[in-house]
């Protein structure tokens, strides 16, 4: 699978950018702010129609960029990708919603060869993984960092699960709002309790093929994972992932069929603590990844170079995961980590890279540390103002 062309209008500082991709790896170049990030950033929301870091999706249009007569400002992604030997055209815009009273309010169509599909179908025409310096958060940081982490992977695999984990998100609202009302008063408890029996069945079902299948990549994942990261440097002869369930403990509870009546049965015995809390305190939604060297936590400690290699080891994993799942190697996406790492490890890095023929898409704020094989192997794009030129 690979980008082969992309095309960004009023995307962040680009007004107008069309860029033509080849095959293995090609490095962008330039100074901070030049329009680097934005060009990974666009082939990020192409595969998953969400922003690696835009706090809202206003953000993705450029900030001067000028609707015609009755239309607001927007931003179009295009792109058009090669897989299994086969063409398939992308695009996605974002609107702004001038009329609404919320400002960060947009609207997001999207199409797929030029036909109206609803967003969940575009995920996974294109799958990406996206390195970043912030994924050190995969070890050090919250455990909302690493639910995410496996979500996009899953996402990207199996439209069956991110449709269940959106349907999953929806059912909690539902019933953090019940609990809301009872705990403030507006509802009377034997109301609640009927319409908590529903959601809590409603939820139980969609939450055990969350989890099922979040064991089943980690399983996959620490496989892949453990020599990795012994390649790139983690000099550890343990890596271990777990995941730390709030239900469902026994991890031999492995189908979903199983892990369902636990869910309800945990519902049930946190329904106080809920309805004193008004949310919904057992879940997924809660659940968390441990990462382990030597029996142990990684971020409580490892080295912050174990640390860097074993997020490295997790992002490639998160590629081959990708690729044994579904028969094609993602599109990978490099943002400016390579100046986070020694020596040691950005060769090896690059190496296994190069060794996995696969797109790989890098920034870089000069072409200081890049060795002269690496540079003649790898097709050069300097990127000034938002233009880039290709060398």
């Amino acid at each position: 699978m690979q980008i082969t062309a992309l095309t960004l209008r009023d995307f962040r500082n680009h007004t107008a950018l069309d860029l033509a991709l080849t095959g293995g790896m090609t490095l962008f170049y330039g100074a901070n702010a030049a329009g680097k990030t934005s060009i990974l950033e666009a082939a990020f929301v192409l595969a998953t129609t969400r922003s690696p870091r835009a706090g809202n999706d206003r953000e993705l249009i450029r900030f001067d960029a000028a609707g015609d007569i009755g239309v607001a400002p927007f931003t179009r992604l295009t792109g058009s990708i090669a897989r299994r030997g086969a063409a398939v055209q992308l695009e996605l815009v974002v609107q702004r919603r001038d009329a609404d009273d919320d400002s960060t309010a947009v609207n997001k169509t999207a199409r797929v060869d030029r036909r109206p599909v609803r967003l969940f179908d575009m995920v996974g025409q294109l799958r990406v993984v996206l390195f970043t310096p912030g994924d050190i958060e995969l070890v050090t940081g919250p455990p909302a960092a690493r639910r995410r982490y496996l979500d996009v992977t899953l996402s990207q695999i199996d439209g069956r699960y991110m449709r269940t984990l959106a349907q999953y998100n929806r059912v909690l609202q539902q019933r953090n709002s019940l609990l809301r009302g009872w705990r403030d008063g507006r509802r009377p408890m034997h109301r609640t309790a009927d319409e908590l029996q529903y959601w809590d069945d409603q939820l139980a079902s969609a939450g055990a093929y969350v989890i099922e299948q979040r064991r089943a990549a980690i399983t996959a994942l620490e496989l892949l994972a453990a020599p990795i990261a012994q390649q790139i440097g983690t000099e550890a002869t343990a890596f271990r992932l777990d995941y730390l369930a709030h239900v469902a403990h026994d991890a031999a509870l492995t189908a979903a069929a199983a892990i369902a009546p636990a869910f309800r049965q945990a519902l049930e015995r946190a329904r106080d603590d809920d309805l004193a809390r008004g949310l919904t305190t057992v879940g997924p939604h809660r659940d968390d990844l441990a990462i382990a060297i030597e029996g142990h936590p990684l971020g409580a400690y490892g080295s912050r170079g174990q640390q860097r290699s074993a997020t490295l080891a997790l992002r490639l994993a998160e590629a081959a995961l990708m690729d044994a799942r579904t028969g094609e190697r993602p599109v990978v996406l490099l943002d400016d980590l390579l100046s986070e790492l020694d020596l040691s490890r950005r060769e090896r890095l690059l190496q296994l890279l190069g060794e996995a023929a696969q797109q790989t898409l890098i920034t870089a704020t000069g072409l200081e540390g890049f060795d002269a094989a690496f540079l003649r192997r790898a097709r050069l794009a300097r990127v000034d103002a938002g233009r880039v030129y290709v060398l």
